[in-house]
């Protein structure tokens, strides 16, 4: 079978979660299985989810497929770098990424990859910190599963580029992902993204929108910019605040078949 029609399995990892679909490709794409599994982990933190996404794929219909993995804001590290012309080759602006991650952690990357969002010449970039033992045990699992390792991506920027056609092109705005127990924001601007907020959250993440809200209208020159767009699971939409005129929810009922819209589309409905 040629790579370009090899199954794609999409996995969400988070705490005590894994989301799963496979995509059968072809000329007409369509969803082969989903799964959405949660239980006590064995071990803390991302250790024991990737030992339940290992037992996961060792169930029938899941191995021999190209494997899209989506992490947990809980476990990604982010920073805003803006653009600068005095850095020529991508490896001194992820150098300089490096450098504004240690400073805003106060801890050393290198046991950290850190990946740069695509952007053209002049824009903001948004930097990613991912566990680099993560990435290696997502790389053996995946070999040992017969699966190939096509991508790993933070749940802020999949979730972003699952939704960025129904942000505004211009302006400023926040778009916001919510999973339980974490927010993570981007702030939309006119150079790209010019600001990150990533938080652990209670059961009172409103407190949090609400903080947002705040951010929009007091970084906005118009009144009318600062709207906020927000993705939440469909367990957490009964928590909304009272008081949300300008805060929009992101629903799409019938999203398109990729690996990565379905994966996304899964997250929300069954958390």
């Amino acid at each position: 079978m040629s790579p370009l029609w090899r199954d794609e399995v999409g996995v969400y990892l988070a705490q005590r979660r894994v989301c799963m679909v496979r995509i059968r490709r072809g000329m007409r794409p369509t969803v082969a299985l989903q799964e959405n599994r949660s239980e006590p982990l064995a071990a803390p933190g991302w250790q024991g989810a990737l030992a339940l996404l290992d037992a996961q794929l060792a169930q029938p219909g899941w191995r021999h497929a190209r494997l899209r993995l989506v992490i947990a804001d809980r476990w990604v590290r982010y920073v805003v770098v803006p653009w600068s012309d005095a850095l020529t080759s991508a490896a001194e602006r992820l150098a300089h990424a490096r450098e504004l991650l240690a400073g805003v952690f106060g801890a050393p990357a290198d046991d950290w990859t850190v990946s740069l969002s695509d952007a053209p010449p002049g824009m903001h970039r948004l930097a990613s910190a991912v566990p680099t033992a993560l990435i290696d045990g997502t790389r053996e699992l995946a070999t040992r599963h017969g699966m190939s390792l096509a991508s790993i991506q933070p749940q802020l920027i999949a979730a972003f580029n699952t939704w960025r056609r129904f942000l505004p092109a211009g302006g400023t705005a926040w778009f916001v992902t919510v999973e339980v127990g974490s927010l993570a924001a981007l702030r939309l601007c006119d150079q790209g993204v010019d600001r990150v907020h990533a938080v652990r959250i209670g059961p009172d993440w409103g407190r949090e929108l609400r903080r947002l809200q705040t951010f929009g209208r007091l970084a906005s020159a118009n009144p009318t910019e600062g709207q906020v767009y927000v993705d939440v699971p469909a367990a957490l939409q009964g928590l909304r605040p009272a008081s949300s005129a300008d805060l929009e929810w992101l629903e799409e009922a019938n999203p398109p078949v990729t690996t990565l819209h379905q994966l996304e589309h899964l997250r929300r409905s069954a958390a």
